[in-house]
């Protein structure tokens, strides 16, 4: 990476932009293990949660949807559910089964991933929990709001490794920190530019960004909590995330708590004590 050393952002997207996006063996792996269990036709519900699984194959089917709208639809693809329908089963499950595979070697790629589907799983938890008008968009947004470290860590996972080196070494507090002391720039400015770039609906920039509307703030919550959750439920960080969704859902800890995917039930009794025990954040 010597000649690109010094690249910003707007560099590392053009690069990045026509990328083919790699996708995890274990999608196709789950699609084979879709249809051998179906003793009818499978509803697109059903295709449309592999894509909360795997944010590049939900990121390379956004863009086909999208790419294959007609123009003169008044609305954008924004869902999960909306990519199977508009791009039809056969075609969904030919796009899948073409895609190039990311090495399950890669770590850093792996761990990121799993960071971006536990925050899909949060945004529907949570999003259902407020009766949001459509908790899928909301899932996606969750699902690609890391989609340009994401890509990093798929093409050249050196450049995401320093910044993870910054912040484990102590020389940086918070991931962004870390970022731009390593890199120069935030990983978030790659995943904004990307989605201009891939002229992606409005509306998932506008829910990544964590504008100031409610649906916004709910989408960039589930995303810090998966990043906290990632740590352990005694990330310090974590009650104060309870309780900004408290306030966006009107919903109590215990209820919280309770809809986040994933944890035992002892997990679950450490973090509503640690709730209940720290005082709100000043």
């Amino acid at each position: 990476m010597p000649g690109q050393s010094w690249w910003g952002a707007g560099q590392w997207a053009a690069f990045l932009e026509y990328k083919e996006q790699p996708i995890r063996a274990a999608s196709k792996a789950a699609l084979d293990a879709l249809e051998a269990g179906a003793e009818d036709t499978l509803s697109a519900h059903a295709y449309a949660a592999l894509l909360l699984e795997d944010p590049l194959l939900a990121l390379r089917l956004l863009k086909e949807a999208n790419r294959r709208l007609p123009r003169r639809m008044a609305r954008d693809i924004t869902t999960p559910l909306g990519v199977v329908l508009a791009l039809g089963t056969q075609q969904f499950k030919e796009q899948i089964r073409s895609a190039p595979e990311v090495g399950e070697e890669n770590a850093g790629f792996l761990a990121c991933e799993a960071r971006a589907t536990l925050a899909a799983r949060i945004s529907l938890a949570w999003g259902a929990l407020r009766h949001d008008l459509d908790p899928g968009e909301l899932a996606m947004a969750a699902l690609l709001a890391n989609a340009g470290e994401i890509e990093l860590w798929a093409f050249v996972p050196e450049l995401p490794q320093k910044a993870l080196d910054e912040l484990h070494d102590g020389r940086a507090g918070r991931s962004e920190q870390a970022q731009r002391q390593a890199c120069g720039f935030a990983f978030m400015d790659i995943t904004l530019l990307l989605i201009e770039n891939w002229s992606l609906p409005q509306l998932i920039k506008q829910l990544i960004r964590g504008d100031d509307g409610m649906r916004a703030r709910m989408a960039r919550l589930a995303v810090n909590t998966a990043r906290h959750l990632s740590n352990g439920v005694e990330d310090a960080a974590l009650p104060d995330d309870i309780r900004e969704a408290g306030k966006l859902t009107g919903a109590g800890p215990d209820v919280l708590v309770a809809a986040l995917p994933g944890l035992s039930a002892g997990e679950r009794a450490r973090l509503r004590h640690a709730v209940q025990a720290s005082p709100p954040e000043a």
